[in-house]
């Protein structure tokens, strides 16, 4: 039975790494390089600092929004995309309506603009085939991603676009918050501000491999189709960057909000769905676990191979603990533990359907939905037969 103890500490290292190690781990790790780049600057001026770009020097942008249903946020997201802080003649908006049958294509009719370009498609592809047709009609610099339910703040396309100052920059990853309804006891917020704090530090380590699809920047040039089929569109594109030798930053102050559903079952959906597209990821993108990524190695292992993983590993776990628990006093109480842990997410869970998931309950309510969202989505992805369209959650 000592295959079976190794086996059990084994899953369980890997989830507490991936969770909770790693992000130890990275905040050293970039502190380091920070310190390195403070002290190239003070002594030897060698690092460069913040770009400051005048008006003249900024880009041109195309701010692409796939859109499917959208009209409830459409109009309010053109005013919030007009309202930026960013020469005019140098901004234009394409919207890819992707066989709308609401008011959406009526609305972009409504709202035409001179600095607008309205494609309504009337056929549902999906948001990969609609941002690859937007990206092929757009003749700005640099392509500008987000999402019709996302706001940028005001100087948003501003703080992406500096950084291409930088010629080996080519992708530009903002800071994408999320914000609770009112009522809402969802604490997707909560785990969205500790992924935030990992792409901040995996951006000074120059490790930063996906970005926020609400707001991210890149280079039109270096845009490349993605597959008809891709789930996770804003993950394939930055990559793709990547792995062509161009540096992805991210950018705290390039800031987009995004309201979270209410309660965490209307998120759970969604959370399939990304499983499946991280398993597609990880077959498309294996190579990036080669040491010769570096740090991107590193931060592709630690902060998505294993975090898709967790959930398989807590089940291996359990089942290791309940095997070794008739002949052991230790894993009998490690078997305890597990089942308080998952019957207390599963009360919780019980109770967000009647109401509200109590106070206490919330992170490892969220925390089993999350992974058993990961666990559906890989079981989703071995049959097949997904497709890169996608559904509205309740946001």
């Amino acid at each position: 039975m000592v295959w079976l103890q190794i086996l059990f500490w084994l899953c369980a290292a890997a989830v507490v790494y991936t969770y909770a190690l790693y992000p130890v781990l990275l905040a050293l790790l970039a502190a380091g390089r920070q310190l390195r780049t403070d002290l190239a600057h003070v002594l030897r001026g060698h690092s460069r600092r913040r770009a400051s770009v005048t008006d003249d020097a900024l880009p041109t942008v195309a701010v692409l929004v796939a859109a499917h249903n959208e009209q409830r946020f459409i109009v309010e997201r053109l005013a919030n995309l007009w309202a930026q802080d960013y020469p005019a003649a140098k901004l234009r908006v394409y919207v890819g309506s992707d066989g709308s049958v609401d008011a959406t294509n009526a609305l972009l009719a409504q709202h035409a603009h001179e600095r607008l370009v309205a494609m309504p498609f009337a056929q549902r592809r999906g948001k990969p085939s609609v941002l690859n047709d937007l990206a092929a009609r757009a003749q700005e610099e640099l392509l500008v991603f987000t999402d019709a339910n996302t706001f940028f703040d005001a100087d948003a396309v501003r703080q992406l676009a500096r950084h291409f100052a930088e010629p080996r920059v080519g992708c530009v990853c903002g800071e994408l918050r999320l914000v609770a309804a009112p009522g809402g006891e969802n604490p997707d917020n909560l785990y969205w501000r500790y992924e935030r704090m990992l792409k901040f530090f995996e951006g000074r380590l120059g490790a930063l491999l996906g970005a926020n699809g609400g707001v991210y920047a890149v280079r039109r040039a270096l845009y490349r189709p993605i597959p008809p089929d891709t789930i996770v569109d804003d993950f394939s594109i930055a990559v793709g960057v990547t792995q062509a030798g161009w540096r992805c930053e991210y950018d705290p102050e390039a800031r987009a909000v995004e309201e979270i559903p209410p309660r965490i079952q209307d998120e759970f959906r969604r959370r399939v769905r990304i499983g499946i597209g991280n398993y597609q990821a990880l077959r498309r993108h294996v190579g990036l676990l080669h040491p010769r990524h570096g740090w991107r190695a590193l931060a592709f292992l630690s902060h998505k191979v294993l975090r898709w993983f967790a959930p398989h590993c807590m089940v291996v776990a359990l089942l290791a603990s309940a095997l070794l628990a008739p002949s052991s006093a230790l894993f009998g109480a490690l078997l305890l533990l597990q089942l308080l842990f998952y019957g207390a997410a599963g009360f919780g869970h019980w109770a967000g359907r009647r109401g509200a998931v109590p106070r206490a309950l919330r992170l490892p309510t969220f925390f089993v939905s999350l992974n058993l969202g990961l666990l559906l989505g890989w079981y989703r992805y071995m049959l097949g037969g997904f497709s890169g369209t996608w559904a509205r959650t309740a946001r």
